[in-house]
């Protein structure tokens, strides 16, 4: 089955442009690689190649090949893109495996880099919240520009955000994460009549209950996302649930009212920012613009440190 796309001639790059090095990632349905690319400026740049599997082209991989460009080409109209959403350099339609492009971050994704800040705090006792608070902020900012626009990611979670070489945050993953990056997170469910692999802890009741995606399922994820950067990037752990609950026992955990307990040394001021994701009525969590605007100005000195161990 061959991937059926329009050309998107201003993003098609030659393949004479692009030099492979090695994998990155690699999953059931597709795999990432680094290369090089060279730029119609004359030098090269870091990218990673996303494709799929020549030999498991399934309608569904498809159909996240083609969103993920669609998305990405559309945030990027007029070359500009945004800084906090990956950049896109461009596509390869013409052969096959086709593959996106976008650049490669040095320092991988958000979650690994939270785990090397916890490894650090352990021997240093330095928490980097004000650099853990910017990536909050990053997040916040190009989740408002996704909502500018009306896309909806589907996926908002530590780790699809990845740390660039000057350590700003970005939104990645739009469509092929959950096969290339397998992880304990995703739950194999059937939604719509159609497998899928959900990352159940991570959505909002809506989106469990209804199958429904908005920006303000979005918002929902993000509060996890901010969760994960306070607690050093653990995996959300509902009291009295298992660690990976299906569909039905999410919902009922959240029906009655369970949400993410507050993490150790996490400030007070940050777990309401986070619970306030996590209102039952979309309409009454906060815009992506409101959050930014709160973690932006929030200052490290004025918080309320709560330590949960003593």
């Amino acid at each position: 089955m061959a991937v059926v796309i329009e050309t998107l001639s201003p993003w098609e790059v030659d393949k004479e442009d692009i030099q492979f090095e090695h994998m990155i990632g690699e999953g059931e349905f597709g795999h990432v690689v680094r290369g090089r690319l060279r730029v119609p400026e004359g030098y090269q740049v870091l990218v990673a190649a996303k494709c799929i599997r020549p030999d498991r082209m399934t309608a569904s991989a498809v159909r996240d090949f083609r969103r993920e460009m669609t998305v990405l080409t559309r945030i990027h109209e007029g070359k500009k893109g945004h800084p906090n959403v990956v950049k896109l350099y461009g596509v390869m339609t013409k052969s096959e495996p086709q593959y996106i492009l976008v650049e490669y971050a040095s320092n991988e994704e958000l979650r690994r880099y939270l785990w090397t800040l916890r490894e650090q705090y352990k021997i240093t006792g330095n928490s980097k919240l004000l650099e853990r608070i910017g990536f909050a902020a990053d997040v916040a900012s190009g989740l408002s520009e996704l909502a500018r626009l009306k896309i909806v990611h589907r996926d908002i979670a530590a780790r699809n955000v990845v740390i660039s070489g000057r350590k700003v945050a970005k939104i990645a993953d739009f469509g092929l994460s959950r096969d290339v990056y397998v992880s304990s997170a995703y739950k194999r469910t059937k939604q719509g009549g159609e497998e899928e692999l959900l990352p159940l802890k991570w959505m909002a009741v809506e989106s469990l209950r209804d199958g429904v995606y908005t920006c303000e399922s979005d918002v929902w994820s993000y509060g996890v996302l901010l969760w994960e950067i306070a607690s050093f990037g653990e995996e959300p752990r509902y009291a009295g649930g298992p660690m990976h609950p299906d569909v039905c026992t999410m919902l009922d955990l959240l029906k009655k009212g369970v949400r993410l307990q507050q993490p150790e040394n996490c400030p007070m001021s940050v777990y309401k920012i986070i619970r306030s994701c996590w209102i039952v009525d979309p309409s009454k969590r906060p815009t992506p613009e409101e959050l930014f605007r709160k973690i932006d100005f929030m200052k490290p000195q004025n918080m309320q440190v709560v330590n949960h161990s003593n």
